[in-house]
């Protein structure tokens, strides 16, 4: 009996309606994502080295799991080279303002994307935001202001900049993965010509590094770099290149808010990283937005559902002569 419960949970999850399948599958990705905090802690290597194995063993799961069909980087078209390149411009910019400022700098910078997703979504895909999007995401900003409160410096412009562009680079993923042509097999194609690409840019980067063990990580660095590529990234990303498909752009980036408020909770948890006060509260308020966002949402469009079906109910059959 035990055995046939994940075949029910996951026909359970199918039976959903496409929209709610949509909202769990980002917020399933949100979550592995926010693992990516202590694992990086745990695991002794730099971050450029992290970014290359992590990424390596991203497209291997991601291949595994979706089986894309094989396409030749060279036949690729402007979308999935499009998809592609902003994947790998995000994560390459993320970790180089992690080395050139804060931590705080970097995560706060990077989640400014949804103002850009604002622009970006209104222009290329005519997806306008609602006055509870936009009032959700002056909550939620002012709890990530509140989140980094005295963690903040003005200093290290450089890794300010790259923190900036590595939000834009998000932004502009998430246009990507809602463009009507992008489809269930364009997703993982990308993912896995991104990965690929940044395997090859800092395999030559780190060889000339010379960083002693990069190359040979002990088993403890191993298991870390395993659970990050396959977990934190793979199987994340999968997860939400599906939930994407299902929801808006706008409406995914305010559901990977949490994402930098539950990073600091397993640290916590795992290594005894107590988070301030003032981050406890930024906190509370970035999910408490996301969280009644998302309710208010679905209950407006289940009410406009059952809407529909009680006017199709009430109106008279139309007889059609012959």
């Amino acid at each position: 009996m035990g055995a046939s419960l994940p075949r029910v949970s996951r026909d359970a999850f199918f039976e959903l309606p496409p929209h709610r399948q949509g909202l769990l599958a980002v917020v399933a990705a949100a979550l592995l994502w926010s693992s990516g905090g202590l694992f990086i802690k745990w695991v002794s290597i730099d971050a450029l080295g992290i970014t290359m194995w992590r990424s390596l063993f991203a497209g291997i799961t991601v291949t595994l799991l979706v089986r894309p069909g094989w396409v030749s980087p060279l036949r690729a078209g402007r979308l999935e080279w499009g998809m592609a390149i902003s994947y790998a411009v995000m994560l390459v910019l993320f970790v180089s303002a992690t080395r050139l400022t804060t931590a705080a700098n970097a995560i706060f910078l990077q989640y400014t994307a949804p103002l850009y997703l604002l622009l970006m979504a209104r222009f290329f895909l005519d997806e306008r935001p609602t006055k509870l999007d936009l009032a959700a995401l002056s909550v939620a900003f002012a709890g990530m202001a509140l989140f980094f409160v005295g963690r903040l410096e003005t200093g290290d412009l450089a890794g300010n900049a790259c923190a900036i562009g590595s939000g834009i680079a998000f932004a502009a993923f998430l246009v990507f993965l809602r463009v009507p042509s992008c489809t269930s097999e364009t997703r993982p194609r990308a993912m896995v010509l991104g990965n690929a690409l940044l395997v090859v840019v800092l395999l030559a980067v780190n060889a000339g590094r010379g960083e002693a063990g990069l190359f040979t990580p002990g088993l403890r660095d191993l298991a870390g770099l395993l659970f990050l590529g396959v977990v934190q990234i793979g199987v994340a990303y999968v997860l939400f290149g599906f939930g994407m498909a299902h929801v808006q752009a706008v409406e995914a980036s305010l559901l990977g808010m949490v994402e930098p408020v539950l990073n600091p909770v397993w640290v916590f948890l795992a290594l005894g990283e107590r988070p301030g006060p003032w981050a406890i509260a930024g906190g509370a308020v970035i999910i408490t937005a996301v969280t009644v966002r998302s309710v208010i949402a679905e209950r407006r469009r289940g009410g406009g559902h059952r809407a529909a079906m009680a006017r199709a109910a009430l109106s008279p059959p139309t007889s059609r002569s012959g």
